[in-house]
């Protein structure tokens, strides 16, 4: 009976060290913030991207613009991409409807300001009040409601024209400003 006593005793030694050389000797430590290695950066790189559909909500899961294009053309390098949508379509919105539907040669959009930016024979037709907008340029500021039309301005409202350099107006077309 002893013997078999200490074999089990041996059995249970061994199972303890076969468990104990499974673990890892320690957990993985974190490297100190100072011995981090640095932010990986972006390849440099050129790319396209056919029939891109973009879009951006805001913090309530709104949508603040929609567009589509033929193609999406950008770069990247470091930190930083960039890119310029090509053959233009899409919305901008105001309290997540849309209010003015847009065309143009090349758009940019930036999340971070909540801006767009088209230019090329840009239009824009107002889903509100059908007023009308062509423009060489037109930046879109969402956070303020406002859209800056620069380079050959014309803004129809029915039978009323408006003409300029430069007009800026509300998102909807309701209201317009020279010059701003």
């Amino acid at each position: 009976m002893q013997r078999l006593g200490s074999a089990w005793a041996g059995l249970g030694v061994g199972l303890l060290l076969m468990l104990h050389a499974c673990q890892p000797a320690a957990p993985p430590v974190s490297p100190r913030a100072d011995e981090r290695p640095p932010q990986a950066s972006l390849p440099e790189a050129r790319y396209q991207v056919l029939q891109p559909t973009l879009e951006q909500q805001d913090e309530q899961g709104n949508t603040l613009w929609k567009l589509k294009a033929q193609a999406l053309e950008g770069q990247s390098a470091g930190e930083q991409a960039e890119g310029t949508l090509v053959a233009v379509s899409g919305w901008l919105y105001r309290k997540g409807k849309p209010v003015l539907q847009i065309s143009a040669r090349y758009a940019r959009a930036h999340s971070a300001t909540r801006e767009v930016e088209a230019w090329g024979e840009v239009k824009a037709t107002s889903s509100v009040t059908r007023a009308q907008l062509q423009a060489e340029r037109i930046l879109w500021k969402a956070r303020e409601d406002r859209i800056i039309a620069t380079g050959a301005v014309t803004l129809r409202w029915g039978d009323l024209v408006l003409q300029d350099e430069r007009l800026t107006m509300d998102t909807a077309l309701q209201r317009a400003w020279g010059g701003e």
